[in-house]
């Protein structure tokens, strides 16, 4: 009994030896609520980019994937990079996600498999299994109940601005935009969007 509890130690051992992981907590000061994500087109693994939207939805943080040009309204932009290699079948063995804002870089994670993952048998494990518990590293300090309330904070300040902002001071274009970039991020619902932006069309 002894002998077979000291060889599951030792291969639970051997299998975290292999796997290391890296990660930059993202500090809850931010108040994130929404992120965009750079989608990147030379990352074949087919399921990494929605396991990674499920991740941050996890923590209540929508996420919105953009091709090109990042969307006027994103404070928030995430970059990622996820390789696999075979032996015997395809597998994961190293991915990193960064978290920018203004190209400063927030948040970092990291996953990878030294020597690709050797022997350990842990190496086919799927994506979801792999980068589920790095992304709650990275976003261990995010709850759905307090993106929650970052948002209803948010919507708090923008009530503000729109309540005292001076009369000219911005075109309705770039009002519109505003509006539009409160509703991408969840700020205000679709029905308070639409009597808004009616209001500004009517001024």
């Amino acid at each position: 009994m002894k002998n077979r509890l000291l060889l599951l130690a030792l291969i639970a051992s051997f299998i975290a030896s292999c796997t290391s992981i890296k990660v930059q907590e993202l500090d809850p000061e931010h108040e994130i609520s929404h992120v965009c994500i750079q989608k990147n087109p030379k990352v074949i693994v087919g399921d990494f980019l929605p396991v990674v939207q499920r991740g941050f939805m996890k923590h209540g943080i929508t996420t919105e994937v953009f091709d090109d040009e990042m969307p006027f309204y994103c404070d928030y932009y995430l970059t990622y990079t996820a390789l696999k290699t075979w032996d015997i079948g395809m597998y994961m063995h190293h991915a990193e996600l960064s978290l920018f804002k203004n190209h400063k870089m927030l948040g970092y994670a990291e996953y990878h498999l030294n020597g690709k993952g050797g022997l350990a048998l842990n190496k086919w494990a799927s994506v979801e299994s792999k980068m589920m518990p790095v992304i709650d590293k990275l976003l261990v300090g995010y709850t759905p109940e307090k993106v929650k309330l970052f948002k209803s904070n948010q919507k708090h300040v923008k009530s503000n601005e729109v309540n005292n902002q001076p009369p000219g001071n911005n075109t309705t274009e770039e009002e519109l935009k505003k509006l539009r970039k409160w509703f991408e991020e969840g700020l205000i619902s679709k029905e308070e969007y639409k009597a808004e932006k009616e209001k500004l069309l009517n001024q």
